[in-house]
Protein backbone atom coordinates (compact mmCIF):
# COMPACT_ATOMS: atom_id res chain seq x y z
CA UNK A 1 0.00 0.00 0.00
CA UNK A 2 1.01 3.43 -0.53
CA UNK A 3 2.96 4.78 2.51
CA UNK A 4 4.17 1.44 3.13
CA UNK A 5 5.76 0.53 -0.55
CA UNK A 6 9.49 0.26 -0.48
CA UNK A 7 10.31 3.78 -2.27
CA UNK A 8 7.96 5.77 0.07
CA UNK A 9 9.79 4.40 2.95
CA UNK A 10 12.90 5.06 1.96
CA UNK A 11 12.23 8.84 1.93
CA UNK A 12 10.38 8.88 5.09
CA UNK A 13 12.62 8.07 6.91
CA UNK A 14 14.25 10.44 10.16
CA UNK A 15 15.70 13.35 7.92
CA UNK A 16 14.53 11.86 4.86
CA UNK A 17 13.56 14.02 1.73
CA UNK A 18 9.86 14.19 3.11
CA UNK A 19 10.86 15.40 6.48
CA UNK A 20 8.89 18.82 7.17
CA UNK A 21 12.18 20.83 7.13
CA UNK A 22 13.55 19.62 4.03
CA UNK A 23 10.90 19.60 1.94
CA UNK A 24 9.93 23.21 2.50
CA UNK A 25 13.34 24.27 1.06
CA UNK A 26 13.97 24.93 -2.71
CA UNK A 27 16.18 21.81 -2.36
CA UNK A 28 13.76 19.54 -0.74
CA UNK A 29 11.40 20.59 -3.21
CA UNK A 30 13.86 19.65 -6.16
CA UNK A 31 14.45 16.57 -4.45
CA UNK A 32 10.82 15.79 -4.49
CA UNK A 33 10.80 16.03 -8.06
CA UNK A 34 13.96 14.04 -8.34
CA UNK A 35 11.87 11.37 -6.27
CA UNK A 36 8.65 11.49 -8.61
CA UNK A 37 10.11 12.34 -11.51
CA UNK A 38 13.31 9.88 -11.77
CA UNK A 39 14.45 8.20 -8.93
CA UNK A 40 11.14 6.45 -7.64
CA UNK A 41 11.28 2.53 -7.56
CA UNK A 42 14.66 2.77 -8.75
CA UNK A 43 17.92 0.70 -7.63
CA UNK A 44 19.69 3.71 -7.39
CA UNK A 45 16.88 5.53 -4.52
CA UNK A 46 17.20 1.94 -2.76
CA UNK A 47 20.75 2.24 -2.03
CA UNK A 48 20.47 6.28 -0.97
CA UNK A 49 21.84 6.57 2.67
CA UNK A 50 20.23 9.83 2.85
CA UNK A 51 16.50 9.39 2.78
CA UNK A 52 16.31 11.17 -1.12
CA UNK A 53 17.69 14.54 -0.64
CA UNK A 54 19.97 16.44 -2.43
CA UNK A 55 20.86 19.99 -0.91
CA UNK A 56 22.65 21.42 -3.65
CA UNK A 57 22.15 20.66 -7.52
CA UNK A 58 26.07 20.21 -7.17
CA UNK A 59 24.57 17.49 -4.45
CA UNK A 60 22.99 15.51 -7.20
CA UNK A 61 25.32 15.99 -9.58
CA UNK A 62 27.84 14.22 -7.57
CA UNK A 63 25.53 11.41 -7.03
CA UNK A 64 25.10 10.71 -10.97
CA UNK A 65 28.60 10.82 -11.34
CA UNK A 66 29.45 8.40 -9.33
CA UNK A 67 26.54 6.01 -10.09
CA UNK A 68 26.34 6.74 -13.92
CA UNK A 69 28.37 3.89 -15.65
CA UNK A 70 25.28 1.67 -14.09
CA UNK A 71 23.00 2.38 -17.02
CA UNK A 72 20.26 5.22 -16.81
CA UNK A 73 17.84 2.46 -15.84
CA UNK A 74 19.78 1.93 -12.56
CA UNK A 75 18.90 5.67 -11.66
CA UNK A 76 15.07 6.22 -13.52
CA UNK A 77 12.43 3.62 -13.69
CA UNK A 78 10.79 4.35 -17.00
CA UNK A 79 7.73 2.55 -15.92
CA UNK A 80 6.95 3.37 -12.74
CA UNK A 81 4.00 5.01 -13.43
CA UNK A 82 3.43 3.37 -16.60
CA UNK A 83 5.59 3.69 -19.91
CA UNK A 84 6.43 7.16 -20.04
CA UNK A 85 8.74 8.73 -22.79
CA UNK A 86 11.71 10.51 -22.00
CA UNK A 87 12.02 9.72 -18.69
CA UNK A 88 16.01 10.30 -17.83
CA UNK A 89 17.96 11.56 -15.01
CA UNK A 90 19.29 14.36 -17.53
CA UNK A 91 15.56 15.74 -16.49
CA UNK A 92 16.97 16.85 -13.20
CA UNK A 93 17.97 19.93 -14.52
CA UNK A 94 14.79 21.24 -15.87
CA UNK A 95 13.71 19.77 -12.49
CA UNK A 96 16.22 21.95 -10.60
CA UNK A 97 15.03 25.06 -12.45
CA UNK A 98 11.32 24.15 -11.75
CA UNK A 99 11.78 23.69 -7.76
CA UNK A 100 12.33 27.56 -7.27
CA UNK A 101 9.14 28.51 -8.83
CA UNK A 102 7.20 25.25 -7.54
CA UNK A 103 9.06 26.24 -3.77
CA UNK A 104 7.84 30.21 -4.86
CA UNK A 105 3.77 28.89 -5.12
CA UNK A 106 4.08 27.26 -2.38
CA UNK A 107 4.52 30.21 -0.34
CA UNK A 108 1.68 31.57 -1.31
CA UNK A 109 -1.14 31.77 1.83
CA UNK A 110 -4.29 30.28 -0.33
CA UNK A 111 -2.61 27.48 -2.75
CA UNK A 112 -4.71 24.49 -2.97
CA UNK A 113 -3.79 20.73 -4.11
CA UNK A 114 -5.99 21.35 -6.87
CA UNK A 115 -3.64 24.01 -7.94
CA UNK A 116 -0.43 22.17 -7.24
CA UNK A 117 -1.49 19.49 -9.65
CA UNK A 118 -2.86 21.65 -12.18
CA UNK A 119 0.50 23.73 -11.34
CA UNK A 120 3.41 20.53 -11.93
CA UNK A 121 1.68 18.44 -14.61
CA UNK A 122 3.47 19.21 -17.55
CA UNK A 123 2.04 21.13 -20.57
CA UNK A 124 3.80 20.46 -23.56
CA UNK A 125 7.37 20.46 -24.38
CA UNK A 126 8.42 23.50 -23.14
CA UNK A 127 7.02 22.40 -19.62
CA UNK A 128 10.07 22.37 -16.73
CA UNK A 129 7.90 19.25 -15.27
CA UNK A 130 8.92 17.49 -18.03
CA UNK A 131 6.80 13.64 -18.24
CA UNK A 132 5.08 14.65 -15.09
CA UNK A 133 1.90 13.75 -16.91
CA UNK A 134 -1.06 14.27 -14.12
CA UNK A 135 -0.84 11.04 -12.46
CA UNK A 136 2.52 11.94 -11.61
CA UNK A 137 1.46 15.80 -10.63
CA UNK A 138 -1.01 14.56 -8.18
CA UNK A 139 1.29 11.49 -6.47
CA UNK A 140 3.63 14.03 -5.82
CA UNK A 141 0.48 16.69 -4.17
CA UNK A 142 -0.24 14.00 -2.37
CA UNK A 143 3.08 14.11 -1.03
CA UNK A 144 3.11 17.64 -0.19
CA UNK A 145 0.20 16.62 2.05
CA UNK A 146 1.63 14.14 3.87
CA UNK A 147 4.61 16.33 4.52
CA UNK A 148 2.52 19.35 5.71
CA UNK A 149 3.45 21.39 2.96
CA UNK A 150 0.04 22.08 1.37
CA UNK A 151 -3.58 21.84 3.09
CA UNK A 152 -4.75 18.97 3.07
CA UNK A 153 -7.87 18.61 -0.05
CA UNK A 154 -11.97 17.79 0.83
CA UNK A 155 -13.00 15.30 -0.02
CA UNK A 156 -14.98 16.79 -3.03
CA UNK A 157 -12.15 17.76 -4.31
CA UNK A 158 -9.80 14.20 -3.95
CA UNK A 159 -13.55 12.98 -5.89
CA UNK A 160 -13.50 15.38 -8.55
CA UNK A 161 -9.91 14.36 -9.35
CA UNK A 162 -10.90 10.62 -10.12
CA UNK A 163 -12.22 11.64 -13.71
CA UNK A 164 -9.52 13.69 -14.47
CA UNK A 165 -6.87 11.43 -13.39
CA UNK A 166 -8.95 8.78 -15.45
CA UNK A 167 -6.47 5.76 -14.14
CA UNK A 168 -6.71 3.06 -11.97
CA UNK A 169 -9.58 4.40 -9.59
CA UNK A 170 -12.03 5.05 -12.00
CA UNK A 171 -11.75 1.77 -13.70
CA UNK A 172 -11.68 0.35 -10.49
CA UNK A 173 -14.99 2.16 -9.48
CA UNK A 174 -16.34 0.93 -12.85
CA UNK A 175 -15.61 -2.68 -12.66
CA UNK A 176 -16.79 -3.12 -9.34
CA UNK A 177 -20.02 -1.66 -10.75
CA UNK A 178 -20.25 1.06 -8.35
CA UNK A 179 -20.09 3.49 -11.54
CA UNK A 180 -21.44 2.99 -14.85
CA UNK A 181 -19.82 5.92 -16.69
CA UNK A 182 -16.54 8.09 -16.25
CA UNK A 183 -18.52 11.89 -15.62
CA UNK A 184 -17.69 13.42 -12.86
CA UNK A 185 -21.32 13.79 -12.17
CA UNK A 186 -21.42 10.00 -11.66
CA UNK A 187 -18.11 9.19 -10.01
CA UNK A 188 -18.01 11.91 -7.53
CA UNK A 189 -20.43 11.58 -5.11
CA UNK A 190 -19.82 7.43 -5.86
CA UNK A 191 -16.69 7.90 -4.48
CA UNK A 192 -17.75 10.00 -1.67
CA UNK A 193 -20.12 7.63 -0.77
CA UNK A 194 -18.04 4.62 -0.87
CA UNK A 195 -15.74 6.78 1.07
CA UNK A 196 -18.37 7.42 4.34
CA UNK A 197 -19.49 3.67 4.00
CA UNK A 198 -16.08 2.21 4.51
CA UNK A 199 -15.15 5.34 6.83
CA UNK A 200 -18.12 4.20 8.83
CA UNK A 201 -17.54 0.40 8.95
CA UNK A 202 -16.08 -0.39 12.40
CA UNK A 203 -15.77 -4.59 11.13
CA UNK A 204 -12.90 -2.65 8.60
CA UNK A 205 -11.10 -0.64 11.46
CA UNK A 206 -7.93 -3.10 12.09
CA UNK A 207 -7.24 -2.63 8.55
CA UNK A 208 -7.62 0.89 7.79
CA UNK A 209 -5.71 1.57 10.89
CA UNK A 210 -2.44 -1.04 9.54
CA UNK A 211 -2.59 0.88 6.22
CA UNK A 212 -3.39 4.71 6.90
CA UNK A 213 -6.95 4.62 5.38
CA UNK A 214 -8.02 7.96 3.84
CA UNK A 215 -9.10 9.67 0.84
CA UNK A 216 -5.96 9.35 -0.90
CA UNK A 217 -5.85 5.57 0.33
CA UNK A 218 -9.21 4.69 -0.96
CA UNK A 219 -7.68 6.00 -4.25
CA UNK A 220 -4.90 3.77 -4.36
CA UNK A 221 -7.20 0.98 -3.42
CA UNK A 222 -9.12 1.37 -6.33
CA UNK A 223 -6.23 1.55 -8.12
CA UNK A 224 -5.01 -2.16 -6.93
CA UNK A 225 -8.36 -3.33 -7.93
CA UNK A 226 -8.04 -2.87 -11.08
CA UNK A 227 -5.14 -4.38 -11.78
Amino acid sequence: FRELATSRLKVQRANGLFDHHRISTREGIFSGLIFRGILFNTPALWELDNGGFFDSWEAWKQFVLSHEQKGDDYLCNKSAFGQTNGCSHHNAHWFWIASAKLHAKLQEPSITFTQIVANTKGDGSKSLFITFGVLSAYLFAVDLVYAGCIPHPSLQEIAAMIPKLDKGALHGLLNLGFAFSSSEVEVVPTFITLFHHLDCDQKLSPIKKQIGFDFFMLEHSLCKLSR
